[in-house]
């Protein structure tokens, strides 16, 4: 009678921790899909090369174009960014100029008689 009960409480913990792992695995299957899938959508936003035998997606954002037109459109951004900087300067080195040479045009018209009639 001892037997038939060790036997049936040990295949009810068997059973239930069978159970239990059955659960866990299936979730961990789930999050670790939906994880390879946003890495392949940052990727595809990126414009980098997708994983080997990961299969395209269809359900693109709208606001995304083509793959590789962030990155580009990054790339753009930063040469524009680079070429006001240097318009700044050049901006800033004309002010310069311009301040020392009509200082130099005051001191000649200072410096010239005046003529009386």
């Amino acid at each position: 009678m001892q037997a038939r009960k060790f036997y049936s409480q040990r295949n009810m913990y068997l059973t239930g921790f069978t159970l239990f792992l059955s659960l866990i695995l299936n979730q961990t299957f789930v999050m670790i899909r939906n994880v390879m899938r946003l890495e392949d959508k940052v990727r595809q936003l990126e414009g980098t090369s997708p994983r080997k035998g990961a299969k395209q997606s269809s359900e693109k954002p709208a606001m995304a174009g083509e793959p590789g037109e962030v990155a580009s459109l990054k790339k753009e951004l930063e040469r524009a960014k680079k070429d006001l900087e240097t318009m700044r300067k050049q901006s800033t080195g004309l002010h310069r100029e311009y301040d020392a040479l009509a200082d130099k045009y005051a001191e000649t018209q200072e410096q010239l008689p005046k003529k009386d009639a």
